[in-house]
């Protein structure tokens, strides 16, 4: 699968709702304090969101974030203007199912899960 690293707008970043017919949506959510506990982590080691990017796939003008949502919504939160992503371009039903496989395996910790989405 073709991959880059970019530093993307975080005006071009979407949480995903289910936006792709092959990538449901994120079953997660998060308190205000999930959100304040990230927003002290990127102020205080700001080098960690460059060693663990936003794992992002392209719709459109804009991208999904399909691991880092919360990330994603601390960097907003703090006004960044950008932020590291890894942007996945799926072209196969395989490559489509190592981007579910890893938003699972990002996701397996933090926030809480809708267990019956």
């Amino acid at each position: 699968m073709n991959k880059a690293r970019l530093n993307i707008a975080t005006s071009k970043l979407v949480g995903n709702s289910g936006q792709l017919d092959w990538l449901p949506r994120n079953p997660r959510t998060w308190t205000l304090g999930d959100v304040n506990r990230t927003i002290k982590s990127i102020t205080t080691d700001p080098d960690f969101l460059e060693d663990r990017p936003l794992l992002v796939v392209p719709n459109g003008d804009e991208y999904i974030v399909f691991a880092g949502n919360l990330r994603r919504e601390g960097a907003k939160k703090q006004k960044m203007k950008t932020v590291p992503a890894v942007v996945y371009y799926p072209e196969t039903d395989e490559d489509r199912l190592t981007v579910k496989r890893r938003a699972m395996k990002d996701n397996g910790s933090f926030g809480s899960w809708d267990y019956d989405t």
